[in-house]
């Protein structure tokens, strides 16, 4: 009786109906074990991975609780410029510029590393990101360009120096290429520092950038050191505004001992001089 029972569990049989393996008794049989078996290694390899995620999440490197655009690992050498070249005409200014093509006016200062208070010359040209065609841009008057001044902001001072050195490649568009951070030419070995307080994001190292520490800051504010020499912190670490981090070194690809550095902004990047105290800075290249 036990045989018999063990066949009506599993075994649909030759008088089941609708069975299409009528006369073949134990063959639906294994079938229906081996689906039955697959499935539980299925489950339970998912729990398995399930398991080891939640156990990574734990872990130092994957704390920071970043978008993944924002993680090392995600982190992405400098791409080739998606926009055009705008020529600047004497009746235009940075203001009617924007407006015809209809970009930010921070991100077109930014990106063209203009400084207060953000005049162009004639004949100059200005990078638009994201633009496919030159616009017609309707002659400036006087009053946008005093507006010019109050909507570009500048964030000067809301960081520091990392180092002391040379800037030998600066933030925007040069040759073709987006150039999402500043490279700084500095010793070998010289300190690094924070520039502002907040907390270790990531500490880790990647191809192309050597030696990097990612700090999280207030006001969503992300701040990128790399090509380091020595690390100084470990991830989850508070630091102070000025608080060495680590050596500038040639980790990663470097000409020669720099440090390059990124500012980021709900992970856009940004540019350092910016938000970097102007009477402090380094000697720039040229």
């Amino acid at each position: 009786m036990a045989a018999l029972n063990l066949k009506s569990r599993f075994h649909s049989g030759p008088d089941a109906p609708g069975s299409p393996d009528r006369g073949v008794p134990n063959r639906l049989d294994a079938r229906n074990l081996i689906r039955r078996n697959r499935i539980g290694q299925q489950l339970a390899m998912g729990i398995a991975l399930f398991l080891l995620t939640a156990f990574l999440s734990g872990c130092p490197h994957y704390s920071s609780g970043l978008p993944p655009s924002l993680r090392l690992d995600h982190l992405e050498p400098d791409q080739p410029a998606r926009g055009i070249l705008h020529k600047v005409l004497p009746d235009q200014n940075l203001l009617s510029i924007a407006k015809a093509y209809n970009i930010d006016l921070q991100a077109l200062a930014e990106v063209n590393n203009l400084r207060p208070p953000y005049m162009i010359k004639a004949d100059s040209s200005l990078f638009i990101p994201g633009a496919s065609q030159v616009m017609p841009v309707e002659s400036a008057k006087t009053e946008p360009q005093e507006k010019e001044k109050t909507e570009v902001r500048d964030f000067t001072g809301l960081l520091s120096w990392p180092v002391e050195g040379k800037i030998i490649s600066e933030f925007g568009v040069r040759g073709g290429t987006q150039y999402n951070g500043i490279t700084i030419q500095a010793p070998e070995g010289s300190p690094v520092r924070a520039s502002g307080n907040g907390r270790v994001g990531h500490v880790g190292t990647i191809t192309l950038f050597g030696n990097v520490v990612l700090i999280e800051h207030p006001n969503n504010l992300v701040t990128v050191y790399a090509h380091l020499k020595e690390i100084k912190v470990t991830a989850g670490d508070t630091v102070k505004n000025g608080q060495i981090i680590g050596t500038v070194g040639s980790s990663g690809r470097s000409e020669g001992p720099t440090l390059y550095y990124e500012v980021r902004s709900r992970k856009k990047p940004r540019n350092p001089l910016f938000f970097m105290d102007r009477k402090a800075e380094v000697k720039e290249t040229g």
